[in-house]
């Protein structure tokens, strides 16, 4: 009898349960296209793990909000903590609460620009100045025999890096091109409506717009159809470039609404996050910082990534 009372404590103790690795996920902006598939991904990705449980947190677009979760994880003992910030120069508090917690915290996707990776946190995403760089080489290269060339930035929310680097990056390759200058930017706060509304604007007011470089999908997919909408054709009389290159942009691209886009590998991006937080919550040794490489999206090759 005692032996199998200990038997069955001993299958109890040792029972994946007890070992379950928790894990606290705080995504920037859950109504975001790109955001949205991120965290799919990475509750994908959490079920290969049989010892793995994963608690997602909206922060709405709100700094505050993110800090609390954060809190909230720690004080609910989770093992590890991924955060997709909504504001990369609003990281310093949860680094710093998740190193006094000694609980190791990834941030996914959005690099911080005011927290130092390493000492328990860590950074997997991908170098935002090469998305703006592959999606203006593109552009340029389609322009070069024109003799003046009107570039138009239409930019993410600017409290975000990506924002700053993917602009930083396209800037670096017009600067290269005596023909190209930009003469229009502003935000259009990564949403395709707001996106539609900015270029309607551009075009009533007059402006003369040779290319239109938006630093994602869903705001140059905005462009381009109020382009249409105003009897112009993208691709033709405005050349539209955007970044992501998800689904909604891959389709973009084949209809002609997009001249180009860069491949963003959220799948990577995310499966590596729940990797490496099953590897901390075990001990084991993660890298400070991981890029995964964008990749130019263009008539020519779209197919190829339409399974990825």
């Amino acid at each position: 009898m005692k032996k199998s009372l200990l038997l069955c404590l001993t299958l109890i103790t040792l029972s994946p349960a007890a070992f379950a690795v928790q894990v606290g996920v705080s995504i920037a902006q859950m109504d975001d296209v790109f955001l949205s598939r991120l965290r799919g991904y990475v509750l994908d990705q959490s079920k290969t793990y049989p010892d793995m449980k994963v608690q997602f947190e909206d922060a709405q677009g709100a700094v505050d909000k993110q800090l609390s979760q954060v809190q909230n994880f720690i004080n609910g003992k989770v093992d590890v903590i991924i955060v997709n910030p909504v504001d990369t120069q609003g990281t310093k508090n949860m680094s710093e609460a998740a190193r006094k917690a000694k609980v190791p915290l990834i941030y996914l996707n959005r690099m911080p620009s005011d927290s130092k990776m390493g000492d328990g946190v860590s950074y997997i995403g991908s170098d935002e100045v090469e998305a703006g760089r592959l999606q203006m080489e593109y552009l340029a290269e389609k322009v070069k025999d024109r003799k003046s060339v009107n570039v138009a930035i239409m930019k993410g929310l600017l409290s975000n890096d990506a924002t700053r680097f993917r602009t930083q990056g396209a800037k670096e390759v017009i600067a290269k091109h005596p023909n190209m200058h930009v003469t229009l930017e502003d935000t259009a706060k990564w949403m395709r409506e707001d996106g539609m509304n900015l270029m309607n604007n551009w075009i009533l007011a007059g402006d003369k717009i040779d290319i239109l470089s938006a630093n994602a999908d869903e705001m140059a997919i905005g462009a381009a159809m109020a382009i249409k909408s105003n009897g112009l054709k993208p691709g033709k009389d405005i050349l539209v470039g955007g970044t992501d290159g998800g689904p909604n942009g891959l389709q973009a691209i084949k209809t002609g609404l997009l001249t180009v886009t860069v491949f963003q590998d959220a799948k990577s991006q995310a499966y590596g996050a729940v990797d490496m937080a099953e590897t901390a919550a075990k001990g084991g040794k993660v890298e400070d910082i991981k890029f995964i490489p964008f990749q130019q999206v263009t008539p020519q090759n779209y197919q190829q990534f339409m399974t990825k």
